[in-house]
């Protein structure tokens, strides 16, 4: 069930009080001041100076020597392009998005679940690119949330419903409890879960869980993706033929990086 951090100590470390430091940065579009970081944060100029300190030392932020101002440094990206490659996972199955892909003409995700959330950890296709490796919503609005969620027990589901004040990703997206059991128990019994414009009023998307070893439950998925419009030509009982077939190499790539 999701994890509940309600009863934890609002205590910031310093590790995650970098990760805002980069989080501010990302964010500001432009360089920052020791000055204007603390503000952000809400924190002393001293404990700003020490993080950005401590970054630009990690090579995640660089600082220009004219104007005293901070920036992201580009080696951060390889440190991105290092943890998404090398997750395990990623190193075998990354091949086989691309070429599903290919062969079907849309896009390709590998989503993780984490909390009520579902997670992108890789992607290919036209809308599989560098800015999808992240992204998330609740599983109520994910094709992938919606069969990891069906697989695990009935007595789980609530944990994972819509819940009053929840946000609605579209028009198309519902909060109704009753309509998102009756979605898992259909994705029980056929396989595969769908996202018709829940997320984006312009896509749909078909998912399948993805088998691990040792785990009682997937905590993967793979999804394909299609502009809503274009639907009737891939044909929905095609679509979720293919990716429960991708979904059994996919299973079948990563019991054999975990053998080896």
């Amino acid at each position: 069930m999701p994890a509940d951090r309600s009863s934890e100590p609002d205590q910031k470390t310093t590790l995650s009080q970098g990760l805002d430091v980069v989080r501010v940065l990302v964010r500001s579009g432009t360089p920052l001041g020791v000055t204007q970081v603390g503000q952000a944060l809400g924190i002393y100029k001293s404990s700003a100076h020490r993080l950005l300190q401590i970054l630009g030392k990690l090579g995640f932020v660089q600082q220009n020597p004219a104007t005293l101002r901070y920036s992201l440094h580009p080696g951060i990206f390889g440190f991105i392009h290092e943890f998404a490659s090398q997750f395990g996972p990623n190193t075998r199955v990354d091949p086989l998005l691309r070429a599903a892909a290919s062969r079907l003409r849309c896009s390709v995700y590998l989503s993780m679940l984490g909390g009520r959330d579902t997670y992108v950890v890789c992607a290919a296709g036209d809308e599989g690119n560098t800015t999808q490796l992240g992204t998330h919503g609740p599983v109520y609005a994910s094709s992938a949330g919606k069969i990891l969620v069906a697989r695990r027990p009935e007595s789980e589901w609530p944990d994972y419903a819509p819940h009053p004040g929840d946000p609605t990703i579209t028009e198309h997206t519902s909060l109704d409890p009753e309509r998102f059991y009756k979605e898992l128990r259909a994705a029980r019994e056929n396989g595969v879960a769908w996202n018709m414009r829940e997320t984006t009023v312009y896509h749909a998307s078909v998912a399948a869980p993805v088998n691990e070893p040792l785990l009682p439950y997937p905590r993967m998925a793979v999804a394909l993706l299609v502009r809503y419009q274009e639907l009737p030509v891939h044909d929905r009982e095609t679509l979720a033929d293919e990716v429960m077939a991708l979904a059994r190499q996919v299973s079948g790539a990563i019991a054999t990086t975990a053998r080896n």
